[in-house]
Order: structure tokens, then C-alpha cells, then sequence
């Protein structure tokens, strides 16, 4: 394409430029969709739960285990997305598409091998993997085992889904991946229904209808990459050969993030291994109870996105002015968040647990203690989302590496300690809270003093 051509397509872009214009506008125009993104993702896990508590909490508890595995895999997912994320938002906020262009090529490169050597991995050592955790009831092992199985099929086709939202997200158009992925849940909506009950397939209906939607929300993605008229993507080839430059520098970004994501993950399975210990219920609760709870994480996790490429081009751009005004912004929104997510948890946890579980008294009431517990962290654990973002938009990965998994080190010892006390199971929970309460202090916190220290060095 020539290059008066780009500078046509060019002027049909200003609107995603996050270098220019009003700032808190651009910031909502960005995190609306980033966040309906973060919902759909979890609406996934609540269309499943909301079916398979109809056939019985264990089959609740057998997604969920799974669901631990599946954020594992996440470990290995960020290579490509953040890569895309970091790599994209800075090279286009200095004007350098061709850059742009190659770090694409290189994500979805380490996307799609780490994709399917994690779900082969999945699919190979189920049986092992499921009986890590001991789990009492046979017929809830057995059912994590089929679900495992067939949801590892779909981990390859995520993984390249993530890059591809990542790069939308880094090039200022966070509505595209939100259509999509909006597409995708209605399909997942209609197909739940069919497979778990009418098809009487029960928890394999669920593991099926969930890959095909990733299978076909990928699709439609790689679609909408050929045809998305912007500067960077205009000669963009979906199976781009790597760059050693390039592999260096999402590497150098991308492993702090992805020993913390494992870290994280390794010590929710250590910590559920600890619930597990008290039976299918415990289980359910903190199936039901992370879902839950991770609606007010989500959210702060989309904001985070939509201002970490905010931060990204920003900084590419050398324009600290906008970054710390977009800073000052995103903890007034996301501090006012948090205060709403608390009395969310506190006057309508009763409700959740009977949208999953209704005919299970014992498990709504173990998730109401659990919700009551959890909600004391809400508010600071909003910020962690502009905190991270800080770093990540910087470039700087490591600090927050190191704040989540120190944190989660004390989560581990502090629940084990305390579910062996009379709180029982809800020692655990505390735990849980007290952990997230000090990883969402110490992410916000220390992104204040690198802000500063970078707008000392671009002035």
C-alpha cells in the first residue's frame, strides 16, 4: 500500500489516537468496551454454572476445579497478549506502524505454539492433573476429568483470541473485540440449554459449547484483523514469521507477567487443594464465590486495560501530561467502584448463591459468610487495576510481579494457618481477602513513585 494510501486510512483513525483529545473521553470510549469484554468472559463461566447447578452442586465443583487449570494456561497466554499490548500501544503512540506490525506477528506467533502445547499438555495428563486434589467424591473427579479434556481442544484458539484483543485494545479500538466476543456469549447462551439438558450431556454439553465459542470467537476475530482499516495493520499477515528483537523484548516483558500469573494460579490450586479438604460444597462456594467476586475484579481489570494502552501510546508518545491526568482520573472512577462492588456483595450475596444453587441451603449460606468476608477488599482491590496498568503501559512488568507474589505467598500460609483454627473454611476466605487487600495496596501504591520517576526523565 502506498503510503499516501495509509495516511488515507490514517485520518479514519484519529478517533482511536489516545494521544490527542479529551482525555476522560477517550478513556471511557475505551474501558466501556474493555470492561463488556472483562463480563462477557465471565458470563461464559455464569451461563455453565447456572446450568450445571441445576444438575447438582458437584458438577458445579468439577467446572470449577477445571477452571483453576484453565487459569493456569493463562501463564503462558500473556507472552503473546501483553506482547501485543505493550509492543503495539508504544510503537504507535512514537508513529512507528511498521514496528507495530512486527510485534502482531511475533504474539500471535508465540501465541499459537504455547496454545497448543499447553492444551496438549491439558488433554495428555487429565487424569493426573484432576487427581492432584484429592478430591473426595469420585463421581465430581470423574466429571473434571471429561470437562478438562475437552476444553483443553479450545485453549490454542483463546490464546490467539487474546493477542488479537489485545492488539485492538493497544490500537484505541476496544469495541471491536467486545462485538465479538457479545456474539459469541449468545451463542454460548443457546448452545448451554441444549447440550447440558436437552441433550442430556451434562457437563460435557458445557465443556463443548464453551470451545466452540472460543473456536468460533476467534474466527470472526482473524475476520475483523484482515478487514480493520488502521496504519498498523494494513499489510498485516495472520501467520507472520518471528523476530528475534522482538521475541527479546516480549520475553524481557512478558516473563515477570507469566511467573506471576503461574504463581498466582499454582497457589489458588494449593489453596483449593485446603478447601477441598472440607468437602463438595466448600468447593462450590468458592466456585460460585470467585465467579462472583470477580465481577468487581473484572471490571477494574478492563478499566486497567483501557488505560494501560491509554498510558502505552502516551508514553510512546512522550505526552506525560495525559498520563498523569488519565492517573488522577481512573482512581477517582475506579475508587468510587470499589465503594459500589462492597455494597453489591453485601446486599445481594444471598440473591447470587440462589441463582446457582437454589435448592442447596447449606451452600447459599457458606457463600453468604464467603461474600461478607471477601467484600473487605473491594475498594482497594479496584485500584490495583489503575496501579497495574501504570506498569504495564510502561513497560515495567517486574514490580508488579513481585507485590502479586509476595502476596500470594502470605495467601497460602495464612490459609492454612487459619482453616485449621475454629473460623474452618472461612479462615480461608479471610486469607483470600487479606492477600488481595495488600496486592491491590502495594500495585497502586508503588505505580506512584515510577510515574514520577518517568516523567523526571521525559522532562
Amino acid at each position: 500500500m502506498s503510503e499516501s494510501a495509509v495516511e488515507s486510512v490514517s485520518g479514519k483513525t484519529d478517533k482511536y489516537d489516545l494521544t490527542r483529545g479529551s482525555i476522560l473521553a477517550k478513556l471511557l470510549r475505551m474501558s466501556i468496551p474493555a470492561i463488556g469484554s472483562q463480563l462477557v468472559h465471565m458470563a461464559y463461566s455464569f451461563a455453565d454454572m447456572f446450568w450445571l447447578g441445576r444438575i447438582s452442586s458437584g458438577a458445579v465443583a468439577a467446572s470449577g476445579t477445571v477452571g483453576i487449570f484453565l487459569w493456569l494456561s493463562m501463564s503462558f497466554d500473556v507472552f503473546g497478549s501483553k506482547g501485543a499490548e505493550i509492543g503495539i500501544a508504544q510503537n504507535l503512540g512514537r508513529g512507528e506502524y511498521e514496528t507495530a506490525r512486527g510485534f502482531l506477528h511475533t504474539s500471535m506467533f508465540l501465541a499459537l505454539t504455547l496454545g497448543i502445547l499447553c492444551g496438549a499438555g491439558f488433554f495428555l495428563f487429565r487424569n493426573g492433573l484432576i487427581g492432584f486434589f484429592h478430591i473426595q467424591e469420585a463421581e465430581v473427579s470423574s466429571a473434571a476429568v471429561t470437562y478438562l479434556a475437552i476444553v483443553a481442544l479450545g485453549i490454542p484458539f483463546t490464546y490467539i483470541n487474546s493477542v488479537l484483543t489485545s492488539a485492538f485494545n493497544a490500537s484505541g479500538n476496544s469495541a471491536l473485540p467486545f462485538y465479538v466476543n457479545l456474539i459469541c456469549l449468545a451463542g454460548n447462551a443457546i448452545l448451554d440449554p441444549i447440550l447440558i439438558t436437552t441433550a442430556n450431556m451434562g457437563i460435557a454439553g458445557a465443556a463443548w459449547a464453551t470451545s466452540f465459542c472460543q473456536i468460533l470467537a476467534c474466527v470472526f476475530m482473524l475476520i475483523a484483523l484482515k478487514r480493520y482499516k488502521h496504519p498498523a495493520f494494513v499489510r498485516v499477515r495472520l501467520w507472520g514469521k518471528p523476530k528475534l528483537e522482538m521475541l527479546k523484548r516480549i520475553a524481557r516483558w512478558g516473563t515477570p507477567l507469566a511467573f506471576e500469573s503461574f504463581c498466582f494460579t499454582f497457589f489458588v490450586i494449593i489453596v483449593s487443594r485446603f478447601v477441598a479438604g472440607f468437602g463438595s460444597n466448600a468447593m462450590a462456594v468458592q466456585r460460585i464465590g470467585n465467579q462472583v467476586d470477580q465481577f468487581s475484579y473484572l471490571i477494574s481489570a478492563g478499566f486497567g486495560s483501557a488505560l494501560s494502552a491509554f498510558i502505552g501510546q502516551n508514553f510512546g508518545a512522550e505526552r506525560f501530561d495525559r498520563i498523569s491526568s488519565g492517573f488522577r482520573m481512573s482512581t477517582a472512577i475506579m475508587s468510587v467502584w470499589g465503594v459500589l462492588a462492597t455494597l453489591n456483595l453485601l446486599f445481594f450475596g444471598r440473591f447470587f448463591f440462589t441463582l446457582f444453587v437454589p435448592n442447596e441451603p447449606t451452600v447459599i449460606n457458606m457463600g453468604v459468610e464467603y461474600l461478607r468476608i471477601i467484600m473487605m477488599c473491594q475498594i482497594v482491590a479496584s485500584l490495583e487495576g489503575v496501579g497495574t496498568a501504570v506498569f504495564r503501559g510502561l513497560g515495567e512488568t517486574l514490580y508488579p510481579a513481585v507485590i502479586s507474589i509476595s502476596t500470594n505467598v502470605l495467601r497460602v500460609a495464612l490459609a492454612f494457618f487459619l482453616s485449621r483454627t475454629s473460623l474452618a473454611q472461612n479462615g480461608i476466605w479471610l486469607a483470600m481477602a487479606i492477600s488481595a487487600f495488600l496486592r491491590g495496596a502495594g500495585a497502586y501504591l508503588f505505580s506512584i513513585p515510577t510515574l514520577r520517576k518517568q516523567n523526571k526523565r521525559l522532562t
